[in-house]
């Protein structure tokens, strides 16, 4: 923030004329922050267990966790959520870290002694599909190729094992920042060091050997409710729990608590590699698909809790708020009804049916069906991007979704809305809309998906503004300040259309004085402001009234309330 100074100023050296500019305290000021960024827990290919990881696009979560699996909705989810608006969420892939290994390959020398240990990235069967070529240079060079089977290739170039090199395998490979993304190198320290041992007769070229990795696992077949929630695990943290530190989180999602349909895969097991001296580049070994875990199914009683723990988290940090899907098998709204009624919190939306999406997997044909979560939280994205976080999240087109598992009809609709279920619905002409965007709260005045996540948006705002004002003089003169920032802030919102209210008055309040912050309360070293908003109620019901007079039909419309 800055301030101009119309004239020059000997005090401060300001001789010729011109515009000069004074940076002022940034403490005096509250900015709005976004609300848009979402976090999601699941099942994905590959990438880091248990540990958040910010993604921008499409393109980079597939590079960093893979693409669609059948063992996960994750990927259908993040896919989704960027289609519909998103454009930063974070992304955590859950599974049991006791069974879960890193496919690796052991290099030999030309006496059948291990010297070189590649090790992919990341735990998961992916591992399966990385192939690894050798080709043996003169002086004890080498250079390796990797190649993942989507067409993913690093080249390294001149490298030995010696590890005072510059070019030595392990500082080359494992560089965190222009090192491999598929493999992790170990020197295994062999008594004859590949490939320094081996013979490069001059003239004869280069020689080739080629293998793929093995022994990864997946970590699916034991995963607990446990790894999903967070909740009992080791001081890192599991899951959901591992998003309490990502406070740019506004928004969460756990597809995966839901069943996925088992999809047998014939097992099968990759050669070992052998570097042996070739005449010729021999060609690359087939892909080899290996046995695919798959989750234990979580009974109705583990999913409850697991979405139970995922508005827990929302409500203890009171800064975020859950988007809960419906079971797979709940087709019907007497079920969505029963599952609503296991919550009672303003910090969860409930979403029913399950969506049809394109499946590049051809699992079940070429649609799947998918939890909606992740295209409502880009929905969720899309509004505050173009309106605000003030304007409900609903009557809104859902991208990429070319069916419903379920149809509503206008009886049941009304049932599930006044339920507090979100109901999606393909309209005549318009396509699939979220037709709902209430929250699962029995209190009216935080009925709305909107007011809930306007009033996080304000609260987290005030409270990241005014970090400040603490060891500060807790007297007037900070009193008056606080009472300035925070009105400031508020008038900008009102004025923008966010807060509802013809005057001032009656869009918001702010106290910050003796009677907020009476003697007892100051000697306990506490600051107390009294804050009111008027958030805006979305017109869920608009009437159109209609009435027949001797001369003509009147038509009149209005706004109603459930």
């Amino acid at each position: 923030m800055s301030a101009i100074a119309p004239y020059p100023r000997t005090a401060y050296g300001y001789r010729t004329p011109g515009v000069y500019f004074e940076w002022l305290d940034p403490q005096s000021g509250i900015r709005e922050l976004r609300s848009d960024v979402a976090g999601f827990v699941g099942i994905a290919e590959k990438g880091p267990l248990h540990q958040p990881v910010r993604v921008t696009s499409w393109t980079q979560f597939t590079s960093t966790f893979g693409a669609h699996i059948a063992q996960g909705y994750l990927a259908y989810a993040v896919e989704g959520y960027f289609a519909n608006g998103g454009d930063v969420c974070w992304a955590v892939r859950v599974a049991d870290p006791a069974t879960a290994r890193e496919a690796s390959i052991d290099l030999v020398d030309d006496e059948g002694s291990p010297t070189l240990r590649l090790t992919a990235t990341s735990p998961g069967t992916w591992g399966a599909r990385v192939t690894v070529s050798v080709a043996r240079l003169s002086q004890g060079r080498f250079s390796l190729v990797v190649r993942l089977d989507d067409g993913t290739t690093e080249i390294w170039r001149n490298l030995t094992m010696a590890p005072g090199d510059p070019r030595a395998v392990e500082r080359v490979l494992n560089d965190p920042g222009g090192g491999s993304r598929l493999v992790v190198a170990l020197d295994l320290g062999s008594s004859s060091p590949f490939p320094a041992s081996l013979p490069n007769p001059r003239g004869a070229g280069l020689r080739r050997s080629t293998g793929r990795l093995s022994g990864g696992a997946d970590g699916l077949a034991t995963l607990a409710p446990s790894h999903m929630s967070g909740e009992g695990a080791p001081a890192r943290g599991w899951g959901i729990a591992t998003l309490e530190d990502v406070d740019e989180v506004s928004v969460v999602a756990a597809p995966d608590v839901m069943d996925k349909p088992v999809v047998p895969v014939p097992p099968s097991r990759p050669e070992p590699l052998r570097c042996e001296v070739l005449d010729a580049e021999p060609p690359l070994p087939p892909v080899q698909e290996t046995a695919s875990e798959f989750p234990p199914p979580f009974a109705d009683l583990e999913v409850a809790e697991l979405q139970q723990a995922l508005v827990r988290h929302c409500a203890r940090l009171k800064n975020r708020m859950a988007v809960i899907d419906v079971r797979r098998t709940d087709t019907t709204p007497e079920l969505a009804l029963f599952l609503r009624g296991a919550f009672d919190s303003s910090y969860a939306a409930l979403y029913y049916p399950w969506l049809r999406v394109p499946d590049p997997l051809r699992l079940q044909g070429i649609l799947r069906p998918v939890p909606p979560s992740g295209h409502v939280a880009g929905v969720y994205a899309r509004v505050e991007h173009r309106a605000g976080v003030h304007k409900p999240p609903a009557n809104e087109p859902l991208e990429g979704v070319h069916g419903l598992t379920a149809e509503t009809d206008e009886i049941a609709h009304g049932d599930l809305n006044e339920a507090g279920v979100n109901v999606i619905r393909v309209f005549k002409g318009r396509g699939p809309r979220i037709a709902g965007a209430r929250t699962l709260s029995s209190a009216t005045e935080l009925r709305y998906v909107n007011v809930r996540r306007l009033l996080l948006m304000i609260e987290k705002a005030i409270d990241v503004g005014s970090q400040w004002t603490v060891f500060e003089s807790n007297g007037p003169e900070l009193w008056r300040e606080v009472d300035r920032i925070v009105r400031d802030f508020l008038q900008s919102l009102w004025r923008r259309g966010m807060l509802d209210g013809a005057r001032v008055s009656e869009a918001y309040l702010v106290r910050c004085d003796e009677t907020t912050n009476p003697v007892e309360e100051r000697d306990a070293g506490r600051l107390h402001t009294v804050i009111g908003v008027q958030p805006p109620w979305p017109a869920e019901f608009v009437i159109v009234r209609i009435g027949k007079t001797e001369s003509a039909t009147e038509v009149s419309e209005g706004a109603g309330s459930a």
